[in-house]
């Protein structure tokens, strides 16, 4: 069949900028589309904000980088001392700064970057959810809304003729910004005390996301961290959705402040290490060694 080529070359004209626009739908106007999510735990003391003339003091821990999922060839991490420095900017804008000599630290604060896909390799069950399933789920809801989600997807396995819909409008929306590929920062804060007895307490924890489509990892990190940093040490009961200026990639000029050698020695390196290892299997969506036997 004959066609004018006229036609179809315009056609192809709106396709290719359709894909262009889609491309970068998530850094439109020079903006990026994220998420956040802040919640407090129930710790019997609630942390209070720190001020200009009341700062929070801190140590901090990279849980390290975390490639979830299905691979994805061509990614270009920043290097880690780049997302070290742009976390140290966003806590010191919200009066979270490192410990000194001086000032002694009253957290512990862990934190897990990078990309978090889809794993199509993970089996399917209808009587659990994938890690996987269960971390993209987490990274974008509240504890509240993950936990109905997991019990509503579940319910949609048994077996059975009918299976209810889910109802909820705002279920329905984080079902579908989790099946998203996205990076992400996590920042977890614990009470120095409690870590440093071997019974680690969470204060509190804050997710930072965004679809990875149309932009950068090394642009991403710092967008989500100055994005993010107004919820640092907050208890919100939703997700956030935020459009934040897209930062420039960050090259770290500045070596991590050193932990001062007094709080070092108050601290348990094989105790922190657990900590972390647990905070990276969850955060990654793998299958624990002991859940696989």
């Amino acid at each position: 069949m004959k066609t004018n080529s006229s036609i179809s070359h315009a056609l192809l004209a709106l396709f290719a900028a359709g894909l262009a626009v889609n491309a970068h739908a998530y850094t439109w106007g020079g903006k990026l589309d994220m998420l956040v999510v802040a919640e407090q735990t129930d710790a019997t003391v609630k942390p209070a904000q720190p001020t200009a003339a009341l700062p929070a003091y801190y140590v901090a821990f990279d849980g390290g980088y975390i490639e979830g999922g299905d691979p994805i060839g061509g990614l270009r991490p920043p290097p880690p001392a780049a997302v070290a420095e742009a976390l140290t900017a966003s806590l010191a804008s919200q009066h979270y700064l490192p410990a000194t000599a001086q000032a002694s630290p009253s957290l512990v604060l862990v934190y897990h970057w990078g990309l978090l896909n889809r794993d199509s390799h993970q089996l399917r069950t209808s009587f659990n959810l994938q890690p996987n399933l269960t971390a993209r789920i987490g990274l974008v809801a509240t504890a509240k809304y993950a936990a109905r989600i997991n019990e509503d997807l579940l319910d949609q396995r048994q077996p059975g003729p009918i299976h209810p819909p889910i109802l909820d409008p705002t279920e329905r929306d984080l079902i579908q910004v989790a099946a998203d590929n996205r990076f992400f920062v996590i920042v977890s804060a614990y009470d120095f005390g409690s870590v440093a007895r071997g019974d680690a307490k969470l204060l509190w924890r804050v997710k930072m996301s965004t679809r990875s489509a149309g932009v950068g990892m090394a642009e991403a990190m710092p967008t989500l961290l100055q994005g993010g940093a107004p919820f640092f040490g907050l208890d919100l009961p939703a997700t956030q959705y935020l459009q934040q200026p897209l930062a420039a990639a960050v090259a770290a000029s500045a070596p991590a402040p050193a932990m001062p050698p007094e709080v070092a020695r108050q601290l348990n390196q094989a105790y922190l290490d657990g900590l972390i290892h647990q905070e990276h299997v969850k955060f990654a969506g793998e299958v624990l060694i002991e859940d696989a036997r």
